[in-house]
């Protein structure tokens, strides 16, 4: 006879979504102060980092870094001397930060003794291929890379020719696969934005208001020599690409984000680049707003997302969505306490996975 275990555990994924649980693996809490982290990286199956600022009740903000050497069992927490907006993690101990200034700041200690190696302020986020080449992306279609560990920057050529003549892309997402592929995404900034400085959602959240849905310009690069030489590719259509990641097995996956008032919250594709297979669209809710996402060959996708309440700025339940097909999607039990405005998803190598929600918590899946 068919029973209600026996029914779960014949639909692929489904089982082990029900026997699993995000549940909160660090929770700061200070009667004075909050913490909101803004990016989240691992270095190894034990070490780990959070990033982002704590805010006094007097509106004081300082830039602090969360980090892990035992897989999440504690975590300690350490000033920076500067704001953080992303960090980059090349292995367990070497770590380039850009700052709210465009700083971009290294440490080879796994996240102390910090030193501010050059500054270029449209700048968001590095990914080095080694401990010397690597690649920054920004607004203004800034797209550069360097071959001295970040202490001097030239221009990719190939960033000009994306768009028109003005310089309203901004590139939000990047990665490389077997460090050879590697692609660059982006969009246009409509013109209530530009000219801004992009800023965490944490540090302006007034800015929800002012965004608007409208079709512009999808931009990216691609790289089939790493790095030696971009193709572009350009594309009509709403919202911007928020993550766009490539899995070790060569599968990749492009997140986009709308705006608050749009009738979807976001839309998850897959590609394949190197391969003939076609991609697809694999996720498109309108009761939820999509976050991040994050793969694991031979498990599954995870979709971190939040639900919509609303155009206003404020923290809503967050939900994780897994997938071992691409096609059948169930959701993934989340402790009843979090709730966030933004969640990153950061997967270890031997699969472990934490999402850091920028109400100053920390999930792990148990």
């Amino acid at each position: 006879m068919l029973n209600r275990r026996s029914l779960l555990a014949s639909i692929p994924g489904l089982a082990l979504a029900q026997n699993q649980k995000f549940a909160r693996n660090y929770f700061y809490i200070k009667p004075d102060s909050k913490l909101v982290l803004i990016d989240f990286t691992v270095g190894s199956d034990k070490v780990a980092w959070a990033v982002g600022g704590t805010i006094s009740d007097g509106g004081r903000t300082k830039g602090v870094i969360l980090s892990t050497s035992n897989a999440g069992q504690s975590w300690a927490l350490a000033e920076l001397k500067f704001l953080p907006r992303s960090l980059f993690a090349l292995d367990d101990s070497s770590l380039w930060a850009v700052s709210e200034k465009g700083e971009i700041w290294f440490t080879a200690e796994g996240g102390r003794d910090w030193r501010k190696l050059s500054r270029q302020e449209p700048a968001l986020r590095v990914h080095f291929l080694n401990n010397q080449t690597g690649f920054l992306i920004g607004r203004k279609k800034t797209f550069m890379r360097s071959d001295d560990a970040g202490k001097t920057w030239r221009h990719v050529p190939a960033a000009a020719q994306v768009g028109t003549t003005s310089s309203n892309i901004t590139f939000r997402a990047i990665d490389f696969w077997n460090g050879k592929i590697g692609l660059v995404a982006g969009s246009a900034d409509p013109p209530e934005r530009r000219g801004r400085i992009v800023l965490p959602d944490w540090m302006e959240p007034e800015i929800a208001s002012y965004r608007n849905n409208r079709p512009g310009l999808m931009a990216g690069l691609e790289t089939m020599d790493g790095g030696a030489t971009w193709v572009k590719q350009e594309v009509s259509g709403f919202g911007y690409v928020n993550k766009s990641m490539i899995g070790s097995d060569g599968t990749g996956f492009t997140l986009v984000k709308f705006d608050r008032s749009f009738t979807f919250g976001g839309e998850l594709y897959s590609f394949y680049p190197r391969s003939d297979k076609k991609g697809a669209l694999l996720l498109r809710p309108k009761d939820l707003e999509l976050q991040d996402v994050s793969y694991i060959p031979g498990d599954g996708v995870y979709v971190a997302a939040t639900e919509r309440q609303g155009n206003l700025p404020v923290p809503t339940k967050v939900r994780i969505k897994y997938s071992k097909d691409f096609i059948k999607w169930v959701d993934i039990a989340v402790d009843y306490r979090a709730v966030a405005r933004k969640v990153i998803l950061a997967t270890t190598p031997s699969g472990k996975i934490f999402a850091a929600l920028d109400q100053g918590t920390i999930l792990a899946l148990q």
